[in-house]
């Protein structure tokens, strides 16, 4: 049975790949990915993700074998290049926070005329539908180190019943926010911040998420960085 590593030597002799490719395209140590080979640890989080696209394939195919690659190697494109088969435009968000708690969130998707494009197997292996999949531009390091300033999330407006430890896109008073969600006795809830030194989590209970108006927008599924040199 195929693990991890496995697949990862895989890829790594299809595409032609050397240690010290990987050591480049995922920015971990050389003992890292050295660990990645030989097994003794798997990739998680950000260097995950990393490493998928350097081998084009899936995080998921590496953990688990269940989707086979199915990254292509970037080719330049604007608004007048056509959709490849297997690709859609989703709504992206410069400034997600003027949608927030509009009340018409389906108003604010149709009239974003900025798109990003994506795999449909992508969003097809995750069980989001098209039609609740947008992506957003984070602000702020309430996140740092797992969302930076900058970074683009990616949101499935369909899944917003909390799931305690994941991370969701969030509105409170107006604000948008991304956390991490707890669930709390008697309908309240745990907000959780990564950077809690500067960030303190914050408890409410239900009556205080009402008078906030806390408005859970959907589950981060995605996030994407982009290095500076």
């Amino acid at each position: 049975m195929q693990t991890t590593s496995d697949r990862i030597a895989q890829r790594m002799n299809e595409l032609g790949l050397q240690h010290k490719d990987l050591v480049a395209a995922t920015g971990a140590s050389k003992g890292t990915v050295t660990n990645w080979i030989s097994g003794v640890n798997n990739p998680t989080g950000k260097r995950l993700i990393q490493l998928a696209q350097a081998l084009k394939t899936t995080s998921s195919w590496l953990l688990t074998g269940n989707a086979a690659p199915e990254f292509t190697p970037v080719e330049p494109w604007d608004s007048n290049t056509p959709l490849d088969d297997d690709e859609i435009e989703i709504p992206f968000f410069k400034d997600f926070s003027f949608a927030c708690g509009s009340g018409s969130m389906t108003e604010a998707i149709s009239n974003e005329t900025r798109k990003l494009r994506m795999s449909k197997a992508t969003l097809r292996n995750l069980s989001i539908s098209k039609e609740n999949a947008v992506a957003a531009t984070a602000v702020g390091d309430s996140m740092s180190p797992t969302i930076k300033d900058g970074d683009t999330i990616h949101v499935d407006l369909g899944r917003n019943k909390i799931k305690d430890g994941k991370i969701f896109a969030i509105c409170i008073g107006g604000l948008f926010y991304c956390k991490r969600l707890y669930n709390l006795p008697f309908g309240g809830v745990r907000i959780v911040s990564d950077n809690s030194a500067e960030f303190p989590e914050i408890h409410l209970n239900l009556q205080e998420a009402i008078d906030q108006q806390l408005e859970i927008i959907g589950w981060v599924w995605q996030i994407s960085s982009l290095e500076n040199w």
